[in-house]
């Protein structure tokens, strides 16, 4: 049992290295429970969904991958490719497509894939990533404004725009404030350092003042009825080999942004961290297949490791794939816990949390930067993958 603690989890270590590791692995949960809640809700699923993947598909990940700090779950990077899969196929083809991605994902480790992903050119992510950045943010400004009579199942932003033009009139005032003042809120408060995430402040003060105000606003609840407070019963209703072939794109492509997204925070994770040992690029890829695969068994969705919640992790001190474990725990018990309390969050806080994960996710100065001054045939392959 000590040598499997010990190749797994990083274990044994010193007391204040363990300390460590727990106090991170805790802070990031703290930071992921919103954001899962959050990403849940733009891919039309419940919240309770985002909360599961981030418990079960981050436990598996920190324990099977080949990083020490990535932390998985539900990311914005898949966010355009799952909501196409809810569109055209229901929610209910979710669990379906991350488990067929994660069987390729185990492939793509096992075949040794992993070393290729370092070839693809810097130009084509940054396009890819602002590409995705432009997606969600349209596809939240309906909700941010409380908008009504609004059609949920466009995908392309230009769609989104167009229907949030032609339904203005129906701006909801105490919806659109809430959502405006959080993402004034968000930008200030990343501004500089914090310990506190802001994205947890924003669902507090944005559910304390809905609450006290006694706002008639659309909240979690409203959309999606109540969260179980409860664990996850394991099941697989969700297979349909019929269906499994409509959808065998679809996972083909969420298979290959994991697996990008992944490799990245690992190589991100281990430039912040300094140290000699790198991650093993096939085995974290073999860990995130594993992770997709048991995230639909506890009816979570598709899952990668997120840039964002690795980095805070190794910024606290994470040191090991504990970190990464205690993160799972700590989404797990919060949403057992809060729950009946995260049915009461403006779904307008939740969109704003998006729009400015979105602007995160973008690189608007590199995309800037490059729109001004990359040559003409770079401009070609910046603007088609955007």
């Amino acid at each position: 049992m000590a040598q499997v603690a010990d190749r797994w989890l990083g274990l044994p270590m010193s007391r204040d290295e363990l300390l460590r590791n727990v106090l991170a692995g805790v802070l990031v949960g703290v930071i992921a429970f919103p954001l899962a809640i959050a990403l849940a809700v733009a891919v039309g699923v419940s919240p309770v969904a985002g909360l599961y993947t981030a418990a079960f598909a981050g436990a598996a990940a920190s324990i099977f991958g080949g990083s020490r700090f990535n932390i998985t779950g539900p990311t914005a990077a898949l966010v355009p490719l799952l909501l196409h899969v809810t569109v055209n196929h229901g929610a209910e083809a979710l669990p379906l497509v991350g488990f067929l991605a994660g069987g390729m994902l185990v492939a793509m480790g096992v075949l040794k894939f992993g070393r290729l992903v370092r070839f693809m050119p810097g130009l084509v992510i940054v396009g890819f990533t602002g590409g995705i950045a432009i997606s969600i943010a349209f596809g939240q400004l309906n909700t941010l404004l409380g908008l009504r009579g609004t059609d949920g199942r466009l995908e392309y932003f230009h769609e989104k725009l167009a229907d949030t033009i032609a339904h203005l009139g129906t701006v909801e005032p105490a919806s659109a404030i809430i959502g405006v003042a959080a993402i004034v809120f968000l930008f200030a408060w990343q501004s500089r350092p914090q310990r506190v995430p802001g994205a947890l402040i924003v669902v507090v003060g944005a559910t304390v003042a809905a609450k006290l105000l006694d706002l008639d606003i659309a909240t979690v609840s409203t959309k999606y009825g109540a969260l179980p407070q409860s664990l996850p019963i394991p099941t697989f209703a969700w297979l349909d080999l019929s269906l499994a072939i409509d959808l065998f794109p679809s996972a083909a492509a969420i298979a290959v942004l994991a697996a990008v997204e992944s490799l990245l925070s690992a190589v991100v994770a281990d430039g912040m961290a300094g140290q000699s040992e790198r991650h093993d690029s096939d085995r974290e890829l073999i860990g995130q297949g594993i992770a997709n695969l048991v995230s639909p068994v506890f009816h979570g969705i598709p899952a990668t490791a997120a840039i964002a919640r690795t980095a805070a992790g190794v910024r606290n001190g994470a040191t090991s794939r504990l970190s990464g474990v205690v993160h799972a725990i700590t989404v797990l018990a919060l949403a057992i816990v809060f729950a009946g309390v995260a049915g009461d969050i403006p779904l307008a806080a939740l969109a704003a949390i998006l729009i400015v994960v979105a602007y995160g996710i973008a690189d608007v100065p590199e995309l800037s930067r490059l729109l001004r001054r990359a040559p003409r045939e770079d401009l070609v392959v910046l603007v088609g993958t955007l």
